[in-house]
């Protein structure tokens, strides 16, 4: 299983690694949005990959609370 390192969060800083399947690896480098390359994976974890975001991280950037 191919592992991608994910970009830094805006919210901690901190990085991530994850384990992909062979053909969601091979999805991600053609041309094609990130729900159709895997559709399998749930929108946090597309977010995950393309920003780095984590959905804790996500939510606290998004709250209605200040």
């Amino acid at each position: 299983m191919p592992k991608v390192q994910t970009p830094r969060c805006l919210v901690c800083n901190e990085t991530s690694v994850v384990e992909l399947e062979d053909d969601e690896y091979k999805a991600l480098g053609k041309d094609m949005l990130i729900q159709h390359a895997l559709p399998n994976r749930d929108a946090d974890f597309r977010e995950l990959i393309m920003t780095g975001s984590h959905p804790k991280c996500w939510n606290k950037m998004f709250s209605d609370e200040e």
